[in-house]
């Protein structure tokens, strides 16, 4: 087996054992309000098995960088680029924290577009190629997020963190696009991971289907079609577990999910909790 090639993993990841909440180290010290945060679990799974320490992992829509918080912490070095500020904000107080906790490896966060992510890496002078890319892009402009009960509203239950923007959303956003757009978007996306990532590099991206209007969008595709538009090869395929696994899966759901699976089901439609996400996996020609 070449050096350069993964060690075998089964294609199933036990990424959900525990909560995704209890899975956050000391090093997150902010963004618990970010509506679609990357499983720690997932981040590490992939930065273990597709980099090695002393490489430079890149996240080109970090959020509050967990994939940046991951790779510090298994001794790689990281890179993140957002466009709202609160989320550049955010990642940069926990990446902070993790350089403290792990100060032989160092992350940098830098607020921007990823469409034009060549452009931002050229301006902040930053070292390239990198190592690795690891992403989950946005799906979608609202999300499910945390729940008011009736004890704090004195009514209805109501939705808070559940939009990728507190503000007005900026019109690049992905979260916000047409499937057109999103598209087009994400292709402009990892057209500048491929410009930044070395020959034979992995770029690793987490997706789910997601529902709009009542109908499946099969996010997963949109990912894979725009990856290989872009120039990369389609490596592999795996899933990760949103789930216990104990001989059977006990999905970690969030309240408005299982709230409109069990709605579904009350009016006779087939609807299941999502147990798990894609990990697609892209390698750029060498």
């Amino acid at each position: 087996m070449s050096k350069h090639t993964p060690r075998p993993l089964p294609s199933v990841w036990a990424t959900g054992q525990i909560k995704p909440h209890r899975q956050r180290s000391t090093s997150y010290v902010a963004g618990n309000t970010h509506p679609a945060k990357m499983w720690p679990q997932i981040a590490a799974t992939a930065i273990a098995r597709y980099s090695k320490p002393g490489d430079t992992v890149l996240d080109p829509m970090c959020g509050v960088g967990t994939s940046l918080i991951e790779a510090i912490q298994l001794g790689r070095y990281a890179y993140g680029v957002d466009l709202e500020p609160e989320w550049v904000e955010m990642a940069r107080a926990n990446v902070d924290a993790a350089m403290h906790a792990h100060p032989r490896s160092w992350g940098e966060v830098f607020q921007g577009d990823a469409a034009n992510l060549a452009g931002i890496l050229a301006d902040q002078r930053l070292r390239t190629p990198v190592d690795m890319v690891l992403t989950s892009p946005p799906y979608g402009a609202v999300t499910h997020g945390q729940p008011d009960t009736s004890r704090v509203t004195g009514g209805k239950i109501r939705n808070r963190a559940h939009r990728y923007s507190t503000g007005k959303p900026k019109p690049e956003s992905l979260a916000t696009s047409s499937a057109s757009r999103l598209q087009a978007g994400l292709e402009a996306v990892f057209a500048g991971c491929l410009q930044a990532l070395k020959p034979g590099g992995f770029a690793v991206v987490t997706a789910r289907p997601f529902t709009e209007a009542g109908t499946l969008v099969d996010f997963p595709s949109f990912v894979i079609r725009a990856g290989l538009a872009a120039g990369f090869d389609f490596a592999e395929r795996r899933v990760a577990l949103l789930s216990r696994w104990d001989g059977a899966l006990h999905p970690h759901v969030t309240f408005f999910h299982l709230h409109n699976v069990r709605e579904a089901c009350r009016k006779g439609k087939k609807l299941f909790a999502r147990a798990h996400e894609d990990v697609l996996v892209f390698r750029k020609p060498s």
